[in-house]
C-alpha cells in the first residue's frame, strides 16, 4: 500500500523518524530522509540504501521556511512527486516549571514543534496539490495529558492537533489526507533526554501497558496512517500510546 510512492520523513536520523523510514524503504516506497542532523541522517539513508531501498538524506532546519520549502523541492526532483510525509521532528521540553520557564525556552521549543510541523505541512501541501497525498503530524500523548514540567512542550504538540483538524477540513475535497499521531513513551532519544532531564516527569508517567513502545511500534502506525489502508482517514487523532491518555 505504500510500495512504488515516494515519502519524505522529517527527524528521520533517528527515533520514530529513523524508524519510520526504514519501513518505509522495506515496503518499496522512495524516502527522503529530512533533518538537521546530516552525520546521522546520511548515515540513515545510506543504510537503506545498502538494504536495496532508495533513499536520500536532505538536510532540514524546520525553523526556516527556506529550508524546509527546499527540502520538499529536493523530495520532488528525486523521486518526481511526493504522495506522503510523516513528520516527526521534535525536541523535548526543559523540565522546569511554567513560572520559571523562559521564554527564549518556550519560544525554542514550539518554533520546532508547531511553528515547523506548520511549515512542513504548509509545503508539503503545495507539493502534493497536483497529485494528492496523505500527511502525518507526529504530535504527542502530551497533547491531550497535561505532564509535569512540560508546558511548553504540552502546548505545543497541543497546537498541532488543531493545525492538522483545520488543515484536514480545508483539504479534504483535495486528495490530501491530515492526520495526527499521538504516541505515548517511547524508547528513543528525546524521551531519553525528556526524562534525564526532568525526573519529576518519570516519576509521574503512567502507561497501562507497563511498557514503553518502541520506535517500530509507533512507525507502524504512522505508515497505516500515510498508506491506501487509511484512506477514507482524516483529521484524525490517533493515540499509540499503550493507554498513557486513558490512565
Amino acid at each position: 500500500m505504500t510500495a512504488g510512492k515516494a515519502f519524505m520523513v522529517t527527524g528521520g536520523a533517528s527515533g520514530i523518524g529513523e524508524a519510520t523510514a526504514a519501513l518505509l524503504a522495506a515496503s518499496g516506497a522512495a524516502v527522503t530522509v529530512a533533518d538537521r542532523d546530516e552525520t546521522g541522517g546520511t548515515a540513515v539513508a545510506q543504510r537503506l540504501v545498502a538494504a536495496g531501498g532508495q533513499a536520500q538524506f536532505v538536510k532540514l532546519d524546520v525553523r526556516d521556511e527556506d529550508s524546509v520549502k527546499a527540502a520538499v523541492t529536493q523530495a520532488v526532483a528525486a523521486f518526481g512527486r511526493l504522495d506522503g510525509a510523516v513528520n516527526s521532528a521534535g525536541v523535548e521540553q526543559k523540565g522546569q516549571w511554567l513560572h520559571e520557564l523562559d521564554v527564549a525556552d518556550w519560544d525554542f521549543c514550539t518554533s520546532i514543534n508547531l511553528r515547523g510541523m506548520f511549515l512542513c505541512v504548509k509545503h508539503q501541501i503545495a507539493a502534493m496539490l497536483p497529485t494528492g497525498g496523505a500527511i502525518v503530524a507526529v504530535s504527542s500523548a502530551a497533547a491531550v495529558k497535561g505532564l509535569v514540567g512540560s508546558a511548553e512542550y504540552c502546548a505545543g504538540k497541543a497546537g498541532v492537533l488543531g493545525l492538522v483538524r483545520a488543515a484536514a477540513a480545508d483539504y479534504a475535497d483535495r486528495g490530501i489526507r491530515i492526520n495526527a499521531l499521538l504516541p505515548g513513551g517511547t524508547a528513543t532519544p528525546l524521551a531519553r533526554r525528556s526524562t534525564a532531564g526532568n525526573p519529576r516527569l518519570a516519576g509521574t508517567l503512567r502507561i497501562p501497558m507497563g511498557r514503553m513502545a518502541q520506535p517500530e511500534e509507533i512507525a507502524a502506525a504512522a505508515i497505516w496512517l500515510v498508506s491506501d489502508g487509511s484512506s477514507y482517514v482524516t483529521g484524525a487523532c490517533l493515540a499509540a500510546d499503550g493507554g498513557m491518555t486513558i490512565a
